[in-house]
């Protein structure tokens, strides 16, 4: 079977984020800020995405129709699972519950390594070489840091075989985390995560939809089938009381 479209929700705000710290595997709850996000982004989300009949969520770019409902899935970090566990419970009180959450380990953030648990400023004091090899790549195995192509792998991989467990016409949610949902959807286009770094991470709880390809085989294309619809897609700031 398979599900109509794939939507990536990044989690919502930790204190690390606020102190622009590298977070990567260091296991971060949501703070107060970061929970009123994943409650706005999913009254949003449960009104777009889950509607019997209606058309395709934040951009109806396929064209296609949903009345499959949604599963959702997860990262294991706190953080994510925190934000998925909010989704769920705001669809439920909709009236649209979801399949899940289901954690799967391999929607984890990308391994910064050493310079997990630092801001940048503190690291040019730590690791300057590395630092700089950093800014010049965003990669530096020596500090520890995940492949780029590692990461947009595991992402594909496991998206893929979600989406292949969905119900005809379901959507596929999927908490995860900015550099890994950046990485995951560049594989998902059949870019090389490792030398294609175009696309930019998603802000806390904004969102990226993929849609199918329905023509993808025909063209020639070397895309696995599915087309980015809409990107960095969230509730603005104001809304939230800022």
């Amino acid at each position: 079977m398979g599900g109509r479209r794939i939507v990536f929700v990044r989690h919502g705000q930790t204190d690390f984020n606020v102190e622009r710290r590298f977070q990567g595997r260091a296991d971060q709850p949501l703070n107060e800020r970061g929970s009123a996000q994943a409650r706005a982004a999913a009254g949003v989300l449960a009104t777009r995405l889950n509607g019997p009949g209606e058309q395709v969520g934040v951009n109806a770019d396929s064209g296609a129709r949903t009345g499959g409902g949604a599963r959702l899935i997860c990262s294991p970090l706190l953080r994510a699972r925190m934000t998925a566990r909010i989704l769920a419970d705001v669809f439920e009180t909709a009236g649209k519950p979801l399949d899940g959450p289901f954690v799967d380990e391999r929607l984890t953030e990308r391994d910064f390594g050493r310079m997990e648990g630092h801001t940048f400023a503190e690291l040019a004091e730590l690791y300057p070489a590395q630092v700089e090899q950093w800014r010049a790549c965003g990669e530096c195995p020596e500090a520890g840091v995940e492949p780029s192509g590692a990461v947009g792998r595991r992402m594909r991989d496991a998206v893929l075989e979600a989406e292949d467990r969905c119900r005809d016409g379901q959507t596929l949610l999927v908490v995860s985390h900015g550099s890994a949902i950046a990485r995951g959807i560049t594989s998902l286009l059949g870019l090389d995560p490792d030398a294609f770094d175009g696309l930019r991470g998603v802000d806390n709880c904004h969102w990226s939809e993929l849609v199918p390809i329905a023509h993808a085989k025909r063209r020639g294309t070397v895309s696995l089938g599915w087309r980015l619809a809409a990107h960095n897609v969230g509730v603005r700031e104001d809304v939230l009381g800022a």
